[in-house]
């Protein structure tokens, strides 16, 4: 197996249809394989990739790490070659992330190769559409109550699929809403991010919803993908929480607007926050993508 590294470059907009045809051949439902998530986090994580045995090795500058291969799966004694590469390059201190646990599953001696870390706020929610849409289970029928609030309180509410024409409302409804938050690195991250997804929102194949509370009056945005699996990815969703019942109004309706074209919404993770841990639980998962980290063992 030939690794070069001096290949080694940005991801373009021109690469979709290169990351999707390989991730169609592994079928992951991580959001760290979303095409849209790679290019519009690219700038404040320094992404760029390079191919590998018809495998794309997504790495971050910034975290000095290579995300585990996006394509036909590997086998740890390959996996090893490929991180050991980075090593011998200066690039990295042999680490590998968004290694999924069907890959652990499918080598027992994976751990004679690397030291296998796990940290629970990495793992992706997965939930089903369908339940969503239909409040299906004791938790959501707690949503619908929320949302026959709001229905209650804004009788000239109403949703949207995302245009053209909405998006500097969607831009500056998301930038509103960040700026009543306490202000940290991942907001100015997730600011870079959104600028790329307002500028690209077509050639990234991006979709979206907005909710008006009433007419002028936008209350929350989500904004998502299509993985080439049975799941959608959601980027971005943000509500206003000053208007009761909107969050929960505003994600039913992203699964009504879904149902039908994909089996699942993966909500991403919930990095160890609290606040976020309960409410993506609250919505009862079906599912968790579960990544772990590799670090190559001496």
């Amino acid at each position: 197996m030939k690794i070069d590294l001096s290949k080694l470059r940005p991801v373009e907009l021109t690469d979709r249809s290169l990351f999707d045809s390989r991730l169609a051949v592994m079928g992951s439902q991580s959001c760290e394989c979303s095409f849209p998530n790679i290019f519009m986090y690219q700038e404040p994580y320094g992404i760029e990739f390079v191919e590998i045995a018809r495998r794309l090795v997504v790495y971050e500058r910034v975290s000095r790490t290579i995300h585990y291969p996006i394509g036909e799966w590997t086998n740890p004694a390959t996996l090893r070659k490929i991180s050991d590469a980075f090593v011998e390059a200066g690039l990295t201190d042999g680490g590998i992330y968004d290694v999924p646990e069907e890959f652990l599953d499918k080598h027992a001696d994976c751990d004679k190769f690397f030291e296998i870390e796990y940290d629970e706020g990495a793992i992706d929610y997965l939930f089903s559409i369908e339940k969503i849409a239909t409040f299906t289970g004791p938790k959501l029928r707690k949503k619908h109550n929320l949302v026959k609030q709001f229905q209650a309180n804004w009788p000239y509410a109403e949703v949207r699929s995302i245009t053209k024409e909405d998006l500097p409302v969607a831009a500056k409804l998301a930038a509103e809403l960040n700026s009543r938050m306490v202000q940290c690195q991942f907001l100015d991250e997730e600011a870079l991010a959104l600028a790329r997804a307002w500028k690209h929102f077509d050639e990234l194949s991006l979709g979206g919803i907005i909710l008006f509370a009433e007419p002028g009056y936008p209350a929350g945005i989500s904004i998502y993908s299509f993985l080439p699996s049975d799941t959608v990815d959601i980027h971005f969703e943000k509500a206003d929480h000053s208007v009761k019942g909107a969050s929960q109004t505003l994600t039913w309706q992203l699964a009504i607007a879904l149902r039908g074209k994909a089996k699942f919404m993966n909500r991403e993770q919930d990095m160890n926050e609290e606040n976020l841990r309960h409410a993506k639980r609250s919505l009862d998962p079906e599912r968790f993508f579960k990544r772990y980290f590799l670090r190559n063992l001496a």
